[in-house]
């Protein structure tokens, strides 16, 4: 594994906590992509809800979404851990041990996979 990043997910409210975290931590906003920018169908009334973002201060680095219609989040246990791993051999094996007793919420694709484990830790796997 290469990285592993904490990963938050809000209730349509990631653009306006991104900004209160950026300012308390005096960091940086390194990314903001909507779901109208994403290479994904959702409906018009969400093109602006925030797809990807991350954030930078020092040695502090988090990422971050609002959720979707299927997917709504429980505010308290809306984190994941963002892993990166350096191919897709190694994420494949990975995300098949993780799921083993678990549940996955989204299949593996080519660079994308989704996951609780047996331990309910939730896990979003995706290869350099």
């Amino acid at each position: 594994m290469k990285d592993l990043i904490p990963y938050l997910v809000f209730p349509g409210t990631c653009r306006e906590a991104m900004e209160f975290y950026r300012d308390v931590l005096n960091g940086e906003i390194t990314l903001m992509q909507t779901f109208g920018d994403a290479p994904m169908e959702v409906p018009e009334t969400l093109q602006n809800r925030i797809f990807n973002s991350e954030l930078k201060a020092g040695g502090i680095h988090f990422k971050a979404s609002d959720d979707l219609p299927g997917h709504d989040v429980k505010l308290g246990t809306n984190i994941s851990l963002y892993t990166v791993f350096p191919d897709k051999t190694s994420k494949e094996a990975a995300f098949n041990k993780l799921s083993e007793g678990g549940k996955v919420l989204f299949p593996l694709d080519d660079n994308f996979g989704m996951l609780k484990d047996k331990y309910n830790v939730q896990w979003m796997l995706v290869s350099e």
